[in-house]
């Protein structure tokens, strides 16, 4: 199988050629795919295939209309894709996309009689912890048309920030909230050293020699796993909460496989009440689980790197409910 559009349009010729000789096939069919995998999160693209195919005519228009109007960049391309011999994707525009209103429409300016475009819908922040679906619809030059709904998808509560870059007594204060790494002087600079939540620290060994490693510490945790480091006293000594996980991957911040996600539900079931307040020895693909000290903002941390004094990490958060 390889591309869309192919499968697309055998599963749709294959509808007509099933019917038997008493069945009326419609002249005008369509299908549609969903590419994307994991939470639908605002900002995100969610991609789907449309497809369709007519025995009377040509493929005129093909269009969208989401229940919630998607973002900026919303609506189709104007291309259909191919693989070629190499396995390289290959477009060939067919189409000029327009968007009017709340729908998304592209019009054909090739004669084709099947054809699969994809559909790009970028969640708004309108759509946040809501539901949305696609009524997707074609025209042909004969006058014929069809449509269908998509499903119900879920848009999550949760934010997402894929890459968060943290270095030993450089940019080392970490805060959940703002989902950002900082120096000491930015946080007295931006007055908010109350939503800094943990620092960042690396050292080999600590000073009996036991191995410390890459790690995260809250600000108000006991002086010796601070190793040596100073917190300012206008700091404060918050205890946020911080629980490390060896193999929870989530593929929307590591990018790779296995195909699995860290959703709402995770973030607001997690059981933090016995978590201590700092990990030692991160490793890159390990990840955490964290929670303020208020209780206000729960997380999702994966590693993405740890290495050369420095942690690279994705950070999913949501705003619990007081």
């Amino acid at each position: 199988m390889k591309t869309y559009k192919r499968y697309m349009l055998i599963m749709i010729f294959g509808l007509a050629l099933g019917c038997s000789e008493d069945d009326v096939v419609p002249s005008v069919q369509n299908d549609f795919l969903l590419k994307s995998q994991g939470p639908a999160i605002v900002g995100d693209t969610v991609e789907f295939a449309y497809a369709a195919a007519t025995l009377e005519g040509h493929i005129q228009a093909m269009y969208a209309k989401p229940t919630i109007p998607g973002g900026i960049g919303t609506g189709f391309d104007s291309h259909a894709y191919s693989v070629d011999a190499v396995g390289n994707e290959v477009g060939i525009e067919l189409a000029r996309p327009q968007s009017e209103g709340e729908s998304n429409a592209a019009l054909f300016n090739v004669d084709t009689n099947a054809v699969t475009l994809r559909y790009y819908y970028v969640v708004p922040e309108s759509a946040r912890g809501l539901q949305f679906s696609i009524q997707f619809s074609v025209e042909t030059t004969s006058g014929k048309t069809t449509s269908l709904a998509s499903a119900t998808y879920n848009v999550a509560k949760l934010k997402i920030e894929r890459e968060v870059v943290m270095t030993d007594n450089d940019k080392c204060y970490f805060s959940l909230a703002r989902m950002k790494a900082y120096t000491e002087q930015e946080v007295i600079d931006q007055g908010i050293a109350d939503q800094i939540d943990f620092r960042y620290i690396y050292d080999a060994l600590n000073p009996d020699g036991i191995p410390y490693g890459h790690a995260l510490v809250s600000l108000g945790t006991e002086e010796r796993y601070l190793n040596g480091r100073i917190i300012p006293s206008s700091f404060g000594t918050s205890t946020s909460k911080i629980e490390k996980r060896a193999f929870v991957n989530d593929m929307q911040l590591s990018e790779m496989l296995p195909a699995t996600f860290v959703d709402d539900i995770d973030l607001e079931t997690v059981d933090l009440t016995q978590t201590n307040d700092f990990i030692l020895g991160i490793n890159t693909r390990n990840s955490a689980f964290v929670e303020t000290s208020d209780g206000r903002y729960r997380g999702f941390l994966f590693f993405k790197s740890a290495r050369s004094r420095t942690l690279n990490i994705g950070v999913k958060l949501m705003e619990m409910e007081q």
